[in-house]
């Protein structure tokens, strides 16, 4: 009788719990993320200044700001960097992206970048898209606004592009 309420309790939990599709960090060890070992609170307190952002993380190969000046997109060896000039008191890192090995992230002291094993970054909680491919979401709570995405190959589970996105 006690096995039969076990699992029956069991399964009645698992079509109730909703499950877990990222990996929720304390905003301490979100916050401290960083991009070529600069953390994203230090770039975000750039405000998308060019003399602030390339202090931070050098010369960019590229630099544009859209007619209205409300996005400005910022291009380095490896990696790109946007910012929202949403009022000038209020600008954010919008997004970014790595695309090769020439930029890292370090979550929790581990870095990353395009070409290495997922196996680097320990247990994980894969996110499982519709279309059935897996990613790995680093995020500071469940639903939150923004997040580091780690896209890998199926088959080698070689990470092939990092991004973060920030939709508020």
């Amino acid at each position: 009788m006690r096995q039969h309420l076990f699992v029956f309790l069991l399964v009645i939990t698992s079509f109730v719990a909703k499950s877990q599709t990222s990996n929720i960090l304390s905003e301490s060890d979100y916050q401290n993320i960083k991009i070529n070992n600069v953390s994203i609170t230090d770039i975000k307190k750039a405000k998308g200044k060019k003399a602030s952002v390339e202090k931070l993380l050098g010369t960019a190969t590229s630099f544009t700001k859209d007619e209205n000046e409300i996005y400005h997109y910022f291009k380095f060896n490896g990696l790109s960097v946007d910012f929202v000039m949403r009022g000038k008191s209020k600008p954010y890192v919008e997004s970014f992206e790595i695309n090769n090995n020439q930029a890292s992230l370090s979550i929790k002291g581990t870095a990353v970048t395009v070409g290495d094993n997922i196996s680097k970054l320990g247990e994980v909680v894969f996110m499982v898209a519709r279309n059935g491919a897996k990613s790995i979401l680093y995020t500071d709570c469940e639903d939150c606004d923004s997040f580091v995405n780690i896209e890998f190959d199926q088959a080698t589970n070689v990470i092939t592009k990092i991004s973060y996105m920030d939709m508020s």
